[in-house]
């Protein structure tokens, strides 16, 4: 076979290669024996970013980029000094592939510059994936999206070997007979801390892997068929439920079927149809206790709202959100519905319609959003979202718009504005940000302030506060002064400022907090935080158990420290101690994990947390979480987890346990007990009870 060359050539400062095309069939095992692999010239020029940026790479690693009309293949050849020290030992699918070596492929299918898809790998093959928005770093809902891929490594006398096959069916691209690409590969030596990468992203861009503008070009793509892009995922369901009403255990035999539909109407564009959604695999909630006058915020974990998710988002995180999608569907079932998220030109789309079913005195509800964001010069978007919620008891709907300004290697300029229309509502509703960022990696700088009238109140959103006005800034020093050798790797100094009013100019809260954290070259951490905090009550509340806090003006003082220590060993652990005020008592607050891998096959962790409060008129109490994790893998396609928590507020345990077998890509078989019971007596009284069997498979056209 004539010799092929990978070509490695420079372009705009930014490195690009050329994949070969092959007719040979690869079989994806581990081992790059075929003769399409040793024809391909490797690309060696990986370089280090940490610990020390810009330096060689203490081991090497070699890439060959290869393709055909189903797969885009990927072969990686990692040598390493002391093979035996490679850490390979997680078998789970999304589980904590951290804690090994691994690999990490990022690919900006539409050349955007801005939006990319990761592929993560550990030296078995083990997979794990995300989606990377906006050149920022994945969150839940993004590491949520499951993409259908192959992969397998193996650990050699020399290093480790990976090969990867990734169906163009998984990745969605322009209709065009050549395709340009944007890739980055890094590889990270867990033992040595120590990451590489090409092309090389350097340390004033703070993203680091998901600073999409910077990637290399992948060339040479042609005449790839897309195919028809429909992918059918029906599923069927079948158990038991049980639970206490009235002192009466009613239980209640469950079985059904529903269906989720992807069809690709563009290039990037694609509608989701969804029929009798089920959500009994979902992950439970982790336990929380309220110890504030605020609502707390509970993440969404169910798979059809988290995938494409953050096309939604408007708003703060965690704050103000405009969009969340954990208020469809909680207490009452999904009907069906229907998405459609993608991309046209330079405007992202995302929409979304929703139906539940009536559930005793809940009506039935349709849930609908649209959101759009486009790209009007280099790095600067605008965009807009409606959101309605409808039902026989009226209508919920909202208006915004939203921008941001993108320079430097991390920095911007952002603001949002949105309006609830409603008529239920007397008063104003509308709420606003304006925020700018400045990061690098030695500074950061945040200011902004951030307003919610009283009538604020998005059926289909979720707002921790109204009635404000928050100033606020957090300033941050953060030099690296360690080489690979010294003790510590970074430090990390911040400030921060809060002080919020309400519409009346009158204060209400008020954050003042220093802190120092020492971030060590073995990964463990340490820091230590001072804060003192403010909050004038015009009205007061009560806790959970009964503990009222008074109308009053309060002002505390608190101290913490933190110890945190490397999880990729085999036993670790973490510690937080704070000490300070609490609306006029004392509190003492003691928390924890630890976790301990006793094998590939199994992995155990625990977490505690205690609050000792003291209150002046109404004696001490305690506000306690427990809970203990069970990771267990057979090996790559069987794994399971069970999740036992309890707190003394509810005083309830709760018992999640989840098989799941990948019997082919992208389809699963889940196994599910979950159960609740009730500790205040004398024994342990079943509250809520659920077992379940769940099937999907996936048809890819």
């Amino acid at each position: 076979m004539a010799f092929t060359a990978i070509q490695f050539i420079l372009a705009q400062d930014r490195p690009s290669v050329t994949a070969v095309r092959t007719d040979e069939s690869i079989k994806i095992d581990g081992v790059l024996d075929e003769a399409i692999w040793e024809s391909i010239l490797p690309i060696t020029e990986f370089v280090q970013r940490l610990p020390q940026d810009g330096a060689a790479p203490t081991e090497k690693s070699q890439m060959q980029i290869a393709y055909n009309d189903q797969y885009l293949y990927f072969g990686f050849t990692f040598y390493d000094s002391e093979p035996e020290k490679v850490r390979a030992t997680i078998l789970n699918r999304g589980g904590w592939i951290h804690r090994d070596d691994k690999l990490e492929i990022a690919l900006d299918t539409y050349h955007d510059k801005r939006n990319a898809y990761l592929f993560e790998m550990n030296p078995l093959g083990t997979q794990d994936d995300a989606l990377i928005t906006d050149e920022s770093s994945p969150g839940l809902d993004e590491w949520a999206w499951d993409g259908v891929y192959i992969s397998e490594g193996n650990v050699t006398d020399f290093g480790w070997v990976l090969e990867v096959a990734i169906p163009w069916t998984t990745l969605r691209f322009p209709s065009k007979d050549e395709l340009t690409m944007g890739l980055a590969i890094k590889r990270y030596i867990n033992r040595k801390n120590e990451s590489v990468m090409w092309p090389h992203i350097g340390l004033e861009y703070s993203s680091d892997v998901y600073q999409v503008s910077q990637y290399a070009t992948l060339k040479g793509l042609k005449n790839i068929k897309r195919g028809k892009d429909v992918k059918i995922k029906p599923f069927g369901i079948g158990g038991t439920q049980t639970q206490m009403k009235e002192d009466q255990k009613i239980s209640d035999q469950t079985g059904s079927g529903g269906m989720d539909i992807y069809y690709g109407l563009k290039s990037n564009l694609t509608l989701n149809l969804t029929y009798n959604t089920d959500f009994a695999q979902v992950e439970a909630d982790n336990a929380q206790i309220n110890l504030t006058r605020f609502n707390l915020f509970y993440p969404e974990k169910r798979e059809f709202f988290l995938t494409r998710s953050k096309l939604f988002a408007f708003g703060n995180s965690r704050q103000t959100e405009v969009f969340f999608s954990r208020r469809i569907g909680l207490n009452q079932d999904v009907a069906g519905g229907a998405r459609m998220f993608g991309q046209i030109g330079n405007t992202s789309i995302g929409a979304l319609n929703i139906h539940t079913r009536t559930e005793g005195d809940l009506p039935a509800t349709a849930y609908s959003a649209l959101r759009l964001r486009s790209d009007i010069r280099d790095r600067t978007t605008v965009g807009a979202i409606v959101t309605d919620v409808t039902n026989n008891d009226g209508q919920n709907s909202v208006f915004g718009l939203d921008g941001q300004m993108r320079f430097w290697g991390n920095s911007s300029v952002s603001a949002w504005f949105s309006q609830v229309d409603d008529k239920r509502i007397d008063g104003a509703s509308a709420a606003s940000m304006i925020k700018i960022d400045l990061k690098n990696d030695r500074y950061f700088l945040t200011a902004g302030q951030h307003r919610v009238d009283k009538g604020f109140q998005p059926a289909l959103g979720f707002v921790q506060r109204t009635d404000m006005i928050g100033t606020g800034a957090i300033i941050g020093f953060t030099p690296r002064v360690g080489n690979g050798d010294e003790l510590i790797r970074q430090w990390r100094f911040t400030g921060y400022v809060r002080d919020v009013k309400n519409h009346a100019g009158e204060k209400e809260s008020g954050v003042l907090s220093l802190g120092i954290d020492a971030i060590f070259e073995s990964r463990d951490r340490m820091g230590f935080n001072i804060r003192q905090t403010t909050e004038n009550l015009s009205n007061g509340f009560t806790l959970g158990n009964g503990v009222q806090i008074d109308a009053d003006n309060y002002k505390d003082t608190k101290v913490q420290f933190l110890l945190r220590s490397n999880q990729s060993r085999g036993l670790w652990g973490d510690v937080k101690i704070e000490k300070g005020g609490y609306f006029g008592g004392d509190r003492t607050q003691y928390g924890g994990s630890v976790g301990k891998r006793f094998s590939n096959h199994l992995t155990l962790y625990g977490s505690a947390n205690r609050n000792l409060i003291s209150m002046p008129n109404q004696g001490e109490f305690t506000a306690d979480i427990f809970g203990m994790t069970a990771e267990m893998a057979l090996n790559r396609k069987w794994f399971g987890k069970t999740l036992i928590q309890y707190d003394n507020f509810s005083e309830q345990i709760q018992l999640y346990c989840r098989i799941n077998w990948i019997h082919t890509p992208g389809s699963d078989l889940f196994i599910v007990l979950n159960q609740r019971y009730d500790m205040s007596g004398s024994s342990a009284d079943l509250v809520q009870g659920t077992q379940v069997i769940k099937l999907t498979y996936l048809f890819q056209i």
